[in-house]
């Protein structure tokens, strides 16, 4: 009986983790008492419980990357002839969302099913994404990408500081220059390698772990995976597996900008719409036309936080965010 309660607490305390505030506190007013019951009503009161979340129009799923196998749910159904999906919206602030935590497969998986829906007839997928690789902003990806990865939080306002100061001298010694995404990037890579050096020095631990996690191979042979997965294992050996104090922001950099060029050419192929945008757009989703997960964003990477919604004003949204980005997505020509 004791096992059986323990279980029943679990159950309750998963809930609990996943709910939003406003289910708790209906939890805690409607269901308080039950604590004092029998374990049977006990477990009536879990599952009651359970039933209410699972009705909410728009629940909590988690912090990132935790909520990436459910994403990967979302697009399975939208494959599901019983659901009538002929169109996904998916927007990403990069293309490589997920790639190097969780050990990529929640990743892979993400691109097989994309590719699986854009290919079957009669359906659309729809990728808006930032994408700084040809304009003159290239050189602030370490604003939106390597310093939230790679660089320690407390040193955010010193880096953006020191950067600023770099950029400022440079204009000065140069007033006549119109050079002025050069600058950029110099300012970026001066600020970023610096940073970066203080990075592994202090976080070495850390460092390692997320460059072991990033050399997990994508490529499996024995599957006969597509030859994507095979180039970003090359790019990720080229550029982190070799002597650690060897290892610069630049190979960072050069890893994110040879995968996003990757990913690309692949989406291309696959027959899947791209929207090109210069800016990040105030949140990430999949939505397949009744069902949305999305993600809004802390300050940090590891800070996004997931929800999983069928409201239909969420999904207006999604629509109308699309019709947006398509008037302002960058001209490459």
């Amino acid at each position: 009986m004791k096992q059986k309660e323990n279980k029943s607490i679990k159950k309750l305390l998963k809930f609990l983790e996943n709910s939003a505030p406003f289910a708790l506190l209906l939890s805690v007013m409607l269901f308080g008492i039950d604590f004092y019951r029998t374990d049977n009503e006990f477990e009536k009161t879990v599952g009651r419980l359970i039933t209410i979340e699972q009705s909410l129009s728009t629940r909590h799923i988690g912090i990132f990357p935790n909520y990436l196998d459910e994403i990967n749910i979302l697009l399975a159904e939208s494959l599901d002839p019983k659901n009538e999906i002929s169109r996904v919206i998916i927007f990403k602030d990069v293309l490589f969302y997920g790639a190097f935590y969780s050990n990529g497969a929640p990743f892979k998986k993400m691109v097989q099913l994309i590719s699986e829906l854009s290919n079957k007839p009669g359906n659309e997928v729809i990728i808006a994404y930032y994408d700084n690789s040809r304009n003159w902003r290239k050189g602030q990806m370490f604003r939106e990408v390597v310093q939230e990865s790679w660089l320690r939080k407390e040193d955010l306002n010193e880096l953006v500081r020191e950067r600023s100061e770099v950029l400022e001298m440079l204009r000065n010694e140069n007033p006549q220059s119109s050079m002025s995404g050069t600058f950029l990037k110099m300012a970026d890579s001066i600020a970023c390698e610096k940073y970066f050096a203080i990075y592994i020095d202090l976080e070495r631990e850390d460092f390692l772990k997320r460059r072991k996690e990033i050399l997990i191979p994508f490529y499996d042979a024995s599957q006969k995976d597509d030859w994507l997965f095979k180039r970003i294992d090359e790019i990720t050996n080229k550029c982190l597996n070799k002597p650690e104090n060897t290892i610069t922001y630049n190979d960072i950099y050069t890893m994110y900008y040879q995968v996003t060029e990757e990913l690309k050419s692949f989406f291309a192929k696959n027959h899947i719409r791209m929207i090109p945008l210069n800016n990040y757009l105030s949140m990430s989703c999949w939505s397949n036309g009744k069902q949305a997960l999305f993600a809004l964003p802390g300050r940090f990477a590891a800070d996004e936080i997931g929800f999983i919604s069928h409201d239909p004003a969420i999904l207006y949204y999604i629509e109308t965010m699309l019709s947006g980005v398509e008037n302002i997505s960058i001209n490459f020509e």
